[in-house]
């Protein structure tokens, strides 16, 4: 008689057992990219995930309002597939997503997989070094800027106002005023995202001009000092920028970038040492200030001597077509040489 109860047991236990690899193989990032636009695995970033994330999802917000929809994803590696660009392409068929997504991991490229044909945006992703970033963020910004498509054509931006006058006529006032809202929080939101794009270019160039210093043989001691202080305003705005979502905030940030710049100048000018003079990615690399001290020349973009890192030197070399990092601006992107001037 107690055979039954022992039966179903065991059958309760199998069928646990079998729902085991599947629970296991239960995709983080895919669960969270239908709900929303950006996902950073803890297991990648730690306790910087959730603001890595709060980041992205504000520069995939700022992309969209901009005609640009784009998800952004930092995973711990290919759940489920042989390869990232296999694990991206099938995470684009499950969501049945039309925009862009992009994926990368701790260390290496970014893959992109949607509307334009893959190999032309892993091209030009190589072409501009931007698995050169350390940082996932800046790598996935970055990446967004030089290959989400612009807008469709001005067809569908003549049909939108026709359509909204429709809406407010059959809804009235009260959906016009929640239009308006939401075009204003989108609006802070697109601004916040290509003031905090602006905020980094200048940082990594102010990192690699202090740290061009530090590696520079005899450097005094007194001099190095004030290198370090230089550095530390750096990591001070690094931290306040990860910690605000207001453009005006953001913009605040770039007196003491600017203060520790020209601490900089002075200490190069002492020591006999290149310096910007004012132009904060002078003798930078021109395709991205984040590698670094230019020691070459190569054609990037529409330049044919730019001055670049020893890196992009060897890719040009190699046949690679540089093109400069690029920042989020309107429907589009600027070089990050529109970022020179102070705000």
């Amino acid at each position: 008689m107690r055979a039954a109860p022992a039966c179903a047991l065991v059958l309760v236990l199998v069928l646990v057992l079998a729902g085991a690899p599947a629970a296991a193989a239960a995709d983080p990032a895919e669960a969270a990219l239908a709900a929303r636009d950006a996902y950073v695995s803890p297991r990648v970033l730690g306790s910087a995930a959730a603001p890595a994330e709060r980041e992205l999802a504000e520069v995939a917000a700022a992309m969209a309002d901009a005609g640009r929809p784009v998800k952004l994803a930092v995973v711990l590696g290919p759940t489920g597939a042989p390869s990232l660009p296999a694990y991206a392409r099938r995470l684009v068929r499950t969501l049945e997503y039309e925009g862009t997504l992009l994926v990368t991991r701790a260390r290496g490229p970014v893959v992109a997989v949607g509307s334009r044909p893959t190999a032309d945006m892993t091209v030009q992703m190589r072409a501009a070094r931007i698995g050169a970033h350390a940082n996932q963020v800046e790598r996935l910004t970055a990446a967004a800027a030089l290959v989400v498509p612009p807008p469709p054509d001005e067809r569908g931006e003549l049909l939108r106002p026709a359509l909204g006058l429709l809406a407010v006529a059959a809804l009235g006032g009260g959906w016009a005023a929640a239009v308006g809202a939401g075009r204003a929080a989108r609006g802070r939101r697109r601004r916040a995202a290509e003031a905090r794009a602006r905020a980094r270019v200048r940082l990594d160039a102010l990192r690699a001009h202090a740290g061009a210093l530090l590696r520079r043989p005899g450097l005094p001691p007194g001099e190095r000092a004030h290198v370090e202080a230089a550095l530390g305003a750096y990591a001070d705005a690094v931290s306040a920028l990860r910690e605000t979502d207001d453009a005006e905030r953001i913009a605040a940030l770039d007196p003491p970038v600017a203060a520790a710049l020209v601490g900089l100048e002075g200490v190069a000018e002492r020591v006999g040492a290149p310096h910007p003079r004012g132009d904060i990615f002078a003798g930078l690399c021109a395709v991205d200030p984040s590698h670094g001290p230019a020691g070459a020349t190569a054609p990037v973009g529409d330049r044919p001597d730019a001055p670049v890192c020893g890196g992009c030197a060897e890719a040009a070399a190699g046949g690679a077509r540089l093109v400069p990092r690029r920042i989020p601006a309107g429907a589009g992107g600027l070089p990050f040489t529109a970022a020179a001037e102070p705000v």
